[in-house]
């Protein structure tokens, strides 16, 4: 049988020992996640935006090449201004004129000859409501047979914006525009490359905006007849999209220093409590920060069942705020059991300390370091 000062040596070899291997696990699993985290992320925005790849999660296309029946259109947009953006509540609001440009002789873009959509707006905003439109200009050019109109519009769109890489997430702010009645046998978007710009005046407050941006024309299905007896069960069509992305993203570890600083000082007053004389206060205290953080950071982001970077840096803070209150109210009744110290148990307590703020520094700089680099 083992003496007291011997159980007491497995038992502190023992909690080393979990601490150790649980923190080399976690580690290693942490940075694969965050890494597929940032992957996703990335990969669909790119399918978001790529002609060729059908949405995440939507319907696939019928046909990707172009019909030969249809007709060119050329659609260009500027984005004016930026009214509101609302993460949380996946919605944006903006104003921009948009054009059209074709062949009169070829297209009835306006359905001037139709009389189920004589005198309405041709165009739609896809996951979006159009709250102004005005007409601006509208010019026919009867020697070449080219027909020109632009509206000034302004819209709210709902978006699903992924913040997963919350508080360094990016996002392309897409305006998706198709025509109202006329499919894409009929009718394809080219979008205008050349005056299709975002206005320098357009400013997001807590994003940074890149310069670029990303136009394409996209096939987009619809696999329902919507009760119409014209067309058997089963039916699927295409329209052609324009669409027109403005990135916006937020800065790296700077972004991150300023929303958590308050939880990592939380989490380091933890570690100063087994020098105090009540480390209860301490560990309690920052236990209620990590609480309060954590409602700050739920009040910014939408209701979803994935967490997000922060929530996940939240949560480490937690876990290691726990493990230090464990810690404290174990190490001291299995060191002090007989009522002495001695060299081996003095160096165990420090080791076992050490090893779990060793752990915190590395786990969170591994979170911070995956999360900006695979973005």
């Amino acid at each position: 049988m083992f003496n007291k000062k011997e159980t007491s040596h497995l038992i502190l070899v023992g909690i080393f020992s979990t601490i150790l291997i649980a923190g080399i696990v976690f580690s290693y699993k942490i940075t694969f996640a965050i890494q597929e985290m940032a992957t996703v992320v990335y990969t669909n925005m790119k399918n978001t935006m790529d002609p060729k790849a059908p949405d995440p999660g939507k319907t696939k296309p019928e046909t990707l090449t172009i019909p030969e029946t249809s007709k060119k259109v050329v659609v260009g947009t500027y984005l004016e201004r930026i009214e509101n953006l609302d993460i949380k509540e996946s919605s944006w609001s903006y104003e921009f004129y948009l054009w059209f440009k074709w062949k009169s002789n070829e297209v009835d873009i306006l359905g001037v000859k139709d009389n189920t959509h004589k005198n309405e707006l041709p165009f739609t905003i896809i996951n979006g409501d159009i709250l102004k439109c005005d007409v601006v200009d509208h010019y026919r050019d009867t020697k070449n047979n080219i027909e020109y109109v632009q509206y000034f519009v302004k819209a709210k769109n709902t978006q699903f914006f992924d913040v997963s890489l919350y508080p360094i997430d990016k996002h392309d702010l897409i305006i998706p525009i198709e025509h109202k009645w006329l499919d894409r046998t009929q009718v394809y978007f080219e979008p205008d490359t050349i005056d299709s710009k975002v206005s320098s005046r357009v400013m997001i407050n807590g994003y940074e905006k890149k310069s670029n941006i990303k136009l394409i024309e996209k096939s987009h299905a619809y696999k329902s007849a919507r009760g119409n007896p014209k067309f058997t069960s089963g039916y699927k069509i295409d329209f052609s999209q324009y669409r027109m992305a403005f990135s916006i993203y937020k800065g790296g570890l700077s972004v991150i220093l300023k929303l958590f600083l308050i939880l990592y000082v939380a989490v380091f007053v933890t570690f100063i409590a087994p020098f105090t004389t009540d480390p209860s206060r301490y560990t309690v205290a920052a236990l209620f920060t990590t609480a309060g953080a954590n409602y700050i950071l739920a009040s910014k982001l939408p209701p979803t069942n994935n967490y997000s970077l922060g929530e996940i840096i939240n949560a480490f803070c937690v876990v290691v705020i726990l493990t230090m209150m464990a810690l404290l109210a174990i190490l001291p009744a299995v060191i002090y059991k007989d009522g002495v110290i001695d060299s081996f148990e003095k160096k165990m307590n420090k080791i076992i300390n050490f090893t779990v703020f060793f752990f915190f520094l590395l786990i969170n700089t591994i979170l911070i370091y995956v999360s900006i680099n695979f973005s």
